[in-house]
C-alpha cells in the first residue's frame, strides 16, 4: 500500500512538473507578408536567445516555440527583403511586414526550394521562359466565385457558358482550345461533376494561365494554353469551412482540411464542396438582337416580354480524401486517394431558346482511386520523379420520358411522339478511364542552368451506352479513345541567368475506336441482315516548340515563343454526350504554327507603391480549326463540333497592375482576338474562291476586357480585422452570330455589346479566421447574352460565411 501511494505521489509530482515545464513553453505565431499583403514563403524566423527557427509557409503562415517569452527578440529574414526584428513584450501574436530590399540585385525567388511542392513550382514559374501568369486564388476566399468567374478576368482568355450555375462552357486563350489540369492531372479524368464554373475558390491555392507554348510536364495537347489549377497543400494542421447563399436559391458549401502527424510525417488531406441551384433567373425578349421567347395560346404563337426559366435545377458533389507519407527518406510525398462525386443537371433549352425540352435531364456517379509519388534526388542527385496513376468510373443516366413538353409561359403542351415509347429516352452510359502519368526533371547542376524534363502521359477513355427504352440488340456498344503524347525539353540559362530558354519536342498519338450496329430486323425481331462493324482510326504528330525570355534589367524584359502544337478532339466531341452535343466521328485533330511574344515590367516605387505592365501579341495558322455549329435533328437543334480547314488567328493583350501598400489595389486588361477563315479555295482545283474566304469566324467574342478596383482598411472595428470593397467590370463588345459577310449589322442577328458590374464587400477578423462577406453581382441588371446568343443572369444577390482555422 505504501509503495502504491508513493509511486501515486511521484507521479503526481512528475505530472505537476512536466505542465509546469510545459506552462512555461509559448507558441508564438503569425504571418509574414510584404508591403502589398501578399505572403512571403520562405521566410526564417527566429529568436535571439534559441538557436533553432522555422520558416513561413506558402501562406506566410509560422509558429514557433519559445520559454523566454516577455524578453526575447524575434528575427525574421527572407531573400530580397530586409531584416525585421522586435522584442516580443508578451504579446502571442505577431505578424510582419517586409519591405524589399532595393539593393539585392538578383531575381526574388523562392529561398527554400525543395522544402514544399508549392514553392518548388512557383520557383520554377518565376524562372520559366514561358508566357505564364499566377493567380493568387486566396485573394478570392471569401468570394461566392467559382473558378470560371475568376478565370474570365484574365487578358486574353474567354468562357463562355450557355446559363447559370453548372451548365455547359466553352473555354479558350486567345481564341483556341485550352486545356484544363488539377494538379496536373486532366480535369476530364474527374468526371462532370468537376468543372470550372462549380469548383469553390477555398478549395484552390492557385491557378497558372499558361499561354502558348505549355510546359513538357503537363503532357498537354493544347493549342492555345493550358490552366493548371493547384489545390491547398499544407504540411501543417489546416481547416477551411464555408457556407453561401443565394439568388436563384443558390447553396454553395466547401470544405478544405489537412493533418500531419509531426512525428511519424502520416497526413490526410480532405476536400469536400456542394453545389445547388434552381437557376430560375428572369429572360427578356429582345427582337432586334432576335431574341423572342414566344408560348401558344389558341394554337397561335405569342411573343412574351419576359420570362423565367424553370425546369433548369442543379447539384453536384465531390468528397476527396488522401491518406499518406511526406518527408521520407524514400519518398518526398506518396498518397493513395480516393474520389466520389455525383450531380444531377436538368436541361431545359437545347442549343437555341427555341427549343424547351421538359423531362430532360442527366445524372451521373463517379469514383476515382488514385496513387501519387514524388521524390527529389531519385535514384541519383538532382533526378525528380513525380508519378501517377487513377482509374475512374462513371455511371450517367440521360433521361427524357415525360409525356409533354412544355412553352414559355410554363403551361405543358402534349408530346406527338409519347404515345411512341421510341420518342422517350432512357439511356445508361458506363464509362471507365486510365490515365498514368510519369515526369522526370533532371537538373545537371544545383543552380539549375540546365535541365532535362521527360513526360509520358497515357489516357484511356471506354464508353458503353445501354439504351433502357430500346431493344438490347441495339444497345451497350463499346466506344474508346486512347491518347499518348510523350515530351522531351531542355530548359537552359545564360548570362546569369538574364536569359531562359526551355525547347521542347513533342509526340502525339490518338487511337479511336467504336462498334456500330449495322444490323436489320423485321417487325417479329427476326435479323435480316447486316452486322455489327467495328470503325477505328489511329492519328500521330510530332511537334515541337522554343520558349525564351529575357530580362533586359531588373525590373523587366521580353518573352517569346513559336511552336507546332496539336489538339485532340474530346469524346463529347467523337462519341457525342447524350444529351445536346451530337457525334462528330469524322472530327479531325486540330494544328496551329504559333508565335508569340511579349514585354513585362514589374517594379515598386518608394516601397508603398507596385506597378506591373504586359503586353503581348500572338499570330497563328490553323489547320483544321475545330468549331461548334448548331445542327437540326429530330426537329431539335444540337451542338455538332466540326472542322473549319484553315483558320488565321492574330491580337494582342495588355494588362496594367497598381498597388498601393495593401490598401489600393487596381488592375485593367484588354484583349483583341481576330480569327478569319483563311480557307481560300472550295476544293482543290483552286478554281472556285470560298465565301467565306478572309471573313471573321463568326459566334466568338474578339474584344473585350476587365476592370478591377480593390480598397481595404485594416484594423477598422477591431484589431486584426479586415474590411475590404471590390468592383469589377467585365466588358464584351458585340460580335455576329452567324457569318459577318452575309448582310448588314443592322439587318442580320448578332450578340450586342455588354458591361457587366458587380461589387463584394468582405469584412475578416480575429486574423482572417472569420469572414463575412456579400455580393452583388450584374449590379445594373445588364442584358448579357453568350454562347450562340442564351442570355446569362441578370442581377443576383450572395452572402457568404467562412472560417478558416490553422
Amino acid at each position: 500500500m505504501l509503495r502504491s501511494t508513493s509511486t501515486f505521489v511521484l507521479l503526481l509530482i512528475f505530472t505537476v512538473f512536466t505542465q509546469a515545464q510545459t506552462a512555461k513553453k509559448h507558441a508564438i505565431s503569425g504571418f509574414v507578408k510584404d508591403n502589398f499583403g501578399k505572403p512571403i514563403a520562405g521566410a526564417t524566423i527566429r529568436l535571439n536567445d534559441q538557436h533553432t527557427g522555422t520558416s513561413s509557409d506558402v501562406d506566410g503562415y509560422y509558429k514557433l516555440q519559445t520559454s523566454s517569452f516577455n524578453d526575447a527578440i524575434i528575427r525574421v529574414t527572407a531573400v530580397g527583403y530586409r531584416l525585421e526584428e522586435r522584442a516580443l513584450k508578451g504579446k502571442f501574436n505577431q505578424d510582419f511586414q517586409l519591405k524589399e530590399d532595393r539593393n539585392y540585385i538578383e531575381e526574388v525567388t523562392v529561398s527554400a526550394r525543395g522544402k514544399t511542392e508549392n514553392e518548388r513550382k512557383l520557383a520554377e514559374i518565376k524562372r520559366s521562359g514561358f508566357n505564364v501568369s499566377v493567380i493568387d486564388m486566396n485573394v478570392y476566399a471569401n468570394q461566392t466565385a467559382n473558378i470560371n468567374q475568376v478565370l474570365r478576368t484574365a487578358p486574353g482568355v474567354t468562357f463562355r457558358e450557355d446559363g447559370g450555375l453548372g451548365s455547359n462552357f466553352v473555354f479558350r486563350i486567345n481564341g483556341l482550345d485550352a486545356k484544363i489540369y488539377i494538379d496536373g492531372v486532366p480535369m476530364d479524368n474527374f468526371g462532370s461533376s468537376m468543372s470550372l464554373n462549380n469548383i469553390p475558390v477555398n478549395l484552390v491555392d492557385r491557378i497558372e494561365i499558361y499561354k502558348g507554348v505549355v510546359p513538357a510536364f503537363l503532357g498537354s495537347d493544347a493549342l492555345g494554353g493550358a490552366v493548371n489549377i493547384i489545390t491547398k497543400q499544407r504540411s501543417r494542421h489546416y481547416l477551411d469551412l464555408s457556407y453561401s447563399y443565394g439568388s436563384f436559391n443558390t447553396h454553395q458549401a466547401a470544405l478544405v482540411g489537412m493533418y500531419t502527424n509531426p512525428k511519424s510525417k502520416l497526413f490526410i488531406r480532405t476536400n469536400a464542396f456542394y453545389n445547388y441551384s434552381d437557376n430560375n433567373y428572369t429572360m427578356y425578349s429582345e427582337p432586334k438582337y432576335g431574341v423572342v421567347y414566344e408560348t401558344t395560346i389558341d394554337n397561335k404563337f405569342v411573343a412574351l416580354d419576359k420570362v423565367k426559366r424553370f425546369k433548369d435545377r442543379y447539384y453536384s458533389a465531390m468528397g476527396q480524401i488522401e491518406v499518406g507519407l511526406r518527408d521520407k527518406s524514400w519518398a518526398d510525398q506518396f498518397y493513395i486517394g480516393l474520389t466520389y462525386a455525383a450531380n444531377n443537371k436538368q436541361n431545359q433549352l437545347g442549343a437555341t431558346i427555341n427549343d424547351v425540352n421538359g423531362g430532360d435531364w442527366k445524372s451521373s456517379n463517379y469514383l476515382m482511386p488514385a496513387i501519387s509519388y514524388k521524390k527529389q534526388n531519385f535514384l541519383v542527385n538532382r533526378l525528380f520523379a513525380d508519378i501517377y496513376t487513377s482509374a475512374s468510373y462513371d455511371i450517367a443516366n440521360i433521361r427524357d420520358t415525360a409525356l409533354y413538353n412544355y412553352n414559355w409561359s410554363g403551361s405543358w403542351i402534349s408530346n406527338p411522339g409519347s404515345s411512341n415509347v421510341n420518342q422517350q429516352k432512357h439511356e445508361e452510359q458506363k464509362t471507365s478511364n486510365y490515365l498514368a502519368r510519369s515526369n522526370f526533371n533532371y537538373d545537371f547542376d544545383e543552380e539549375r542552368n540546365h535541365s532535362l524534363n521527360l513526360n509520358y502521359n497515357v489516357n484511356t477513355n471506354h464508353r458503353k451506352t445501354y439504351d433502357k427504352i430500346a431493344d438490347y440488340n441495339t444497345s451497350g456498344l463499346p466506344s474508346r479513345m486512347t491518347r499518348h503524347i510523350v515530351g522531351l525539353s531542355w530548359q537552359n540559362q545564360w548570362f546569369n541567368k538574364r536569359l531562359v530558354n526551355n525547347i521542347a519536342i513533342k509526340y502525339y498519338g490518338l487511337n479511336t475506336y467504336k462498334e456500330v450496329d449495322e444490323r436489320e430486323f423485321d417487325t417479329n425481331n427476326q435479323l435480316l441482315g447486316g452486322a455489327i462493324v467495328s470503325y477505328t482510326k489511329y492519328f500521330n504528330y510530332q511537334g515541337y516548340s522554343v520558349a525564351s525570355r529575357y530580362r533586359i534589367f531588373r525590373d523587366g524584359g521580353v518573352k517569346f515563343s513559336a511552336e507546332r502544337a496539336y489538339n485532340m478532339p474530346t469524346m463529347g466531341a467523337l462519341y457525342g454526350d447524350g444529351q445536346n452535343q451530337i457525334a462528330n466521328w469524322d472530327l479531325k485533330p486540330e494544328r496551329s504554327d504559333n508565335l508569340n511574344g511579349g514585354f513585362y515590367y514589374n517594379t515598386f516605387f518608394n516601397d508603398n507603391h507596385f506597378i506591373n505592365f504586359d503586353i503581348s501579341g500572338f499570330y497563328r495558322l490553323t489547320k483544321d480549326y475545330i468549331n461548334t455549329h448548331i445542327v437540326t435533328v429530330d426537329g431539335q437543334s444540337k451542338f455538332q463540333a466540326y472542322n473549319i480547314p484553315g483558320v488565321k488567328l492574330y491580337g494582342a493583350e495588355t494588362e496594367i497592375r497598381y498597388g498601393y501598400k495593401d490598401v489600393i489595389t487596381a488592375a485593367v486588361n484588354a484583349s483583341y482576338d481576330k480569327a478569319l477563315d483563311n480557307k481560300k479555295y472550295t476544293d482543290d482545283t483552286n478554281q472556285e474562291v470560298s465565301l467565306t474566304y478572309g471573313y471573321q469566324i463568326p459566334n466568338r467574342p474578339w474584344v473585350y476586357g476587365n476592370l478591377e478596383i480593390g480598397l481595404a482598411q485594416n484594423d477598422w472595428f477591431e484589431k486584426g480585422s479586415r474590411t475590404q470593397l471590390s468592383w469589377t467590370t467585365q466588358f464584351t463588345r458585340w460580335y455576329y452570330l452567324s457569318d459577318s459577310h452575309l448582310g448588314s449589322l443592322t439587318s442580320k442577328n448578332h450578340i450586342p455589346s455588354q458591361n457587366v458590374h458587380s461589387v463584394i464587400l468582405t469584412y475578416s477578423w480575429n486574423r482572417n479566421q472569420y469572414n463575412i462577406s456579400g455580393e452583388v453581382r450584374n449590379l445594373t441588371n445588364e442584358r448579357a447574352y453568350d454562347n450562340f446568343r442564351l442570355q446569362k443572369p441578370g442581377r443576383a444577390f450572395y452572402i457568404k460565411l467562412r472560417v478558416s482555422l490553422m
